[in-house]
C-alpha cells in the first residue's frame, strides 16, 4: 500500500521536467529533479576547476561533493554544502556542461544512489534518462516521452528567447541531436525505452494534454478511489463511559450539568443540551445540583466547593486522568517536584497540577525549565500527549538531577490512535481528521499526519472542500476521541458523494480498516 514511484524517460526538451512536476502536484505526490541534481555537480566542477576528461579528478570530487534536495510547496531546492545554488544551476552553460557530467559513471554512481534514497520509501516522480531503466527498474509506472528532433529544438529555442537568449535554431537542434547520440551512446545506463513504459508522443500535445496523458493511464491502472479509516478513531473508553454516565444521571436528576463541555467536540455537547443536560463552566453558583466532572477531570478545589454547596457530584473523570492526578499527588508527597508536560491551559492539566504543591511544574512538549531547583524530579504527562514528545523530555532531565521518575501516563488508547493514524498517513495521498476544534487528541493527530501527506482537520463533513479530493487515489480517515461515530460516517458518505461513488455505509464499522479500540 505504499505509494507509488512513477519514472519519467525520454531525451532532452521531450517535456518530461514540466509533465512530470505539473503530474505530481495533480496526482499529490513529490517530484524530484534529477537533472537539477547533474547540473549541481557540473557547477561544482566548474568552480572547482576540475576538467570534465579528468576521470579521477571528478570521482575524487564526487567523494567529497555535498549535495542535498529539499522540497517546499512543489519546488526543489539544491544545496551544495550550506548553499542554495537553485538558481545558479540553470544557465545554459552548466546545462550543457550537466549533460557531459552525466555521462561519467562516477558521477552517475553517486547520484543514483542518493535518488535511490530519497525517493526508495514510495510517493515521488522522477523524471531522466534512465530512471525505468537502471535508477528505479521496478517503479510502478514507467513513461517513455519522444518528439522528432526538430520539434524539440523549437521547444528549446523557443523557451530560451523567451528568457531573453540569442541563439540560432540550427545550433540548438546540432546540440539537441549531439545530446541524443551522447545519451544512447553512453557505457553506463543509457538512454532507452523499456518493454513495460508506457510510450507517449509528445510533438503535438500541450503541456496539459501531456499531463493528462499520464494522469488517466496512472488512475486507470491505480483503479478507483479508495477510502480508509484509521484503527481505534472515534469515541475512546474514557468518552463513551463519561456520556453513559451523563445520560444515566440525567433519568434520576432535574438539575443536571456538566462542568464544562463534557467532551471536547460541539455536536455532542449540543446532543447532551436536547436531553437536558447543560454547561455550566462556574461552580460557584451551583446548589443541589448533580454536577457532572467531566473526562478531563476537575481540580481539588472544584471538588471541594462542589461539595459544600450541596452538590451531587458525579465523576466521569476519565480512569488515566485520574491515575495522573493521583500520581501528582503522591510524587509531590515524596518531595519530588512533579513536572507536567502538558500544554497548560488545558483543563485536564489544570486538575492535575491542583494535585501537587508550590513546586508542580507544567512544560509544554519541547520546552524546558530555565533552571532546575531540586534534586528528584518526576515527570507525568497529560494523557493525549505523544510518546516521543515525552521521552525526548526524560532525556533532557535525565542528565540533570540525581534522581528521575517517568510515568508513562499516556493512555492506551491514544498511544494506538496515534500509531495507527501515522500508519494510515504513511501510504495516504490525503488525510481527514476530524474532531472538535479544541480537542487536543484531535491536533496531536493532525500534528502527526502532517510529516507525512497532505492534511486537513474539520468538525463536520459540510466542510470538506472537493478540491481537497482531486488528484487523490488513497484518502486516509481519523477521528479525535471525542468524536462521534455519526460524524465519522457523514464524511465518508460524503466523500463517496464528491467522488461520485454510488456505495454508502450505515455503521463504521463497514469502512476498511478501521477496528474498534482494545481498552
Amino acid at each position: 500500500m505504499k505509494k507509488p514511484i512513477i519514472a519519467i524517460d525520454g531525451p532532452a526538451a521531450s517535456g518530461k521536467s514540466t509533465t512530470a512536476r505539473l503530474l505530481a502536484a495533480k496526482l499529490g505526490l513529490v517530484y524530484l529533479d534529477t537533472g537539477a541534481m547533474y547540473r549541481a555537480c557540473a557547477l561544482q566542477a566548474e568552480r572547482l576547476a576540475v576538467p570534465l576528461d579528468d576521470a579521477s579528478a571528478i570521482e575524487s570530487m564526487m567523494d567529497e561533493i555535498q549535495l542535498r534536495v529539499e522540497f517546499s510547496g512543489g519546488v526543489n531546492r539544491i544545496f551544495l554544502g550550506d548553499e542554495d545554488v537553485s538558481q545558479q544551476i540553470r544557465s545554459e552553460h552548466i546545462s550543457k556542461q550537466a549533460s557531459a557530467i552525466s555521462a561519467l559513471p562516477s558521477v552517475r554512481l553517486k547520484m543514483v544512489e542518493l535518488q535511490r534514497k530519497i525517493a526508495s520509501s514510495g510517493g515521488f516522480i522522477l523524471d531522466g534518462r534512465d530512471i525505468g531503466s537502471y535508477v528505479f527498474p521496478d517503479a510502478d509506472f514507467k513513461f517513455f516521452l519522444v518528439a522528432d528532433a526538430e520539434i524539440r529544438a523549437q521547444r528549446r529555442f523557443d523557451e530560451l528567447a523567451q528568457r531573453g537568449l540569442e541563439v540560432d535554431y540550427q545550433d540548438v537542434l546540432k546540440d539537441i541531436r549531439q545530446r541524443d547520440e551522447n545519451d544512447a551512446g553512453r557505457a553506463l545506463a543509457p538512454l532507452m525505452k523499456m518493454p513495460d513504459a508506457i510510450e507517449v508522443d509528445t510533438g503535438t500535445l500541450s503541456i496539459e494534454e501531456q499531463v493528462e496523458v499520464l494522469y488517466k493511464a496512472i488512475t486507470q491502472k491505480r483503479g478507483a478511489t479508495t477510502i480508509y479509516l484509521a484503527e481505534h478513531s472515534g469515541f475512546c473508553f474514557g468518552v463513551r463511559r463519561a456520556i453513559q454516565m451523563a445520560t444515566e444521571a440525567r433519568k434520576t436528576s432535574q438539575n443536571v450539568c456538566t462542568l464544562g463541555e463534557l467532551i471536547h467536540n460541539p455536536v455532542v455537547v449540543n446532543q447532551l443540551a436536547a436531553q437536558g443536560i447543560f454547561v455550566c463552566e462556574d461552580p460557584t453558583p451551583l446548589q443541589n445540583h448533580t454536577v457532572i466532572i467531566r473526562s478531563h477531570g476537575a481540580s481539588r478545589e472544584v471538588y471541594e466547593a462542589l461539595e459544600a454547596s450541596g452538590n451531587t457530584i458525579v465523576d466521569a473523570t476519565c480512569p488515566y486522568v485520574k491515575r495522573a492526578q493521583q500520581l501528582v499527588k503522591e510524587m509531590s508527597a515524596e518531595d519530588y517536584q512533579v513536572i507536567i508536560m502538558g500544554d497548560e491551559h488545558h483543563p485536564e492539566v489544570i486538575g492535575m497540577r491542583s494535585w501537587g504543591n508550590g513546586s508542580t511544574l507544567v512544560l509544554a512538549p519541547g520546552s524546558t525549565p530555565e533552571q532546575v531547583f531540586h534534586s528528584k524530579v518526576c515527570i507525568i504527562c497529560q494523557t493525549t500527549k505523544k510518546p516521543e514528545d515525552l521521552a525526548a523530555m526524560s532525556a533532557w532531565f535525565s542528565t540533570r538531577v540525581q534522581e528521575l521518575r517517568i510515568y508513562n501516563t499516556i493512555c492506551l488508547a491514544t498511544q494506538q490512535r496515534q500509531k495507527a493514524t501515522v500508519d494510515l498517513a504513511k501510504i495516504a495521498d490525503l488525510m481527514i481528521v476530524i474532531g472538535g476544534q479544541n480537542s487536543s487528541n484531535t491536533t496531536q493527530l493532525y500534528q502527526l499526519c502532517q510529516k507525512h501527506c497532505d492534511c486537513f482537520k474539520i468538525e463536520t463533513a459540510a466542510e470538506i472542500e472537493p478540491d481537497w479530493l482531486q488528484g487523490k487515489q488513497t484518502i486516509g480517515l481519523a477521528a479525535g476521541a471525542s468524536t462521534p461515530s455519526q460524524t465519522i460516517l457523514n464524511v465518508y458518505n460524503r466523500i463517496k458523494e464528491i467522488i461520485g461513488e454510488p456505495e454508502r455505509v450505515t455503521t463504521i464499522g463497514e469502512i476498511p480498516l478501521y477496528k474498534e479500540e482494545s481498552c
